[in-house]
């Protein structure tokens, strides 16, 4: 089965990336996230791929008000 929900790990790596990166891509809304609390961020796969696949920009739809 593939992994429905990413930790910031797991997107750095996708992205190549440092982690630093994702969470200012998060502070900045940039990136699609899912917030458990103040601190813990939790990234849907799907919403990962759709941003690669639109060149890293985020999709606006009504669907981003539960991220």
């Amino acid at each position: 089965m593939t992994k429905q929900i990413l930790v910031v790990e797991e997107v750095a790596e996708l992205l190549r990336v440092d982690k630093q990166r994702i969470y200012e891509l998060v502070r900045t809304n940039q990136l699609p996230v899912i917030r458990l609390g103040e601190r813990q961020y939790r990234f849907s796969a799907q919403a990962i791929e759709e941003f690669l696949q639109g060149g890293g920009t985020r999709k606006e739809s009504g669907r981003d008000a539960a991220y």
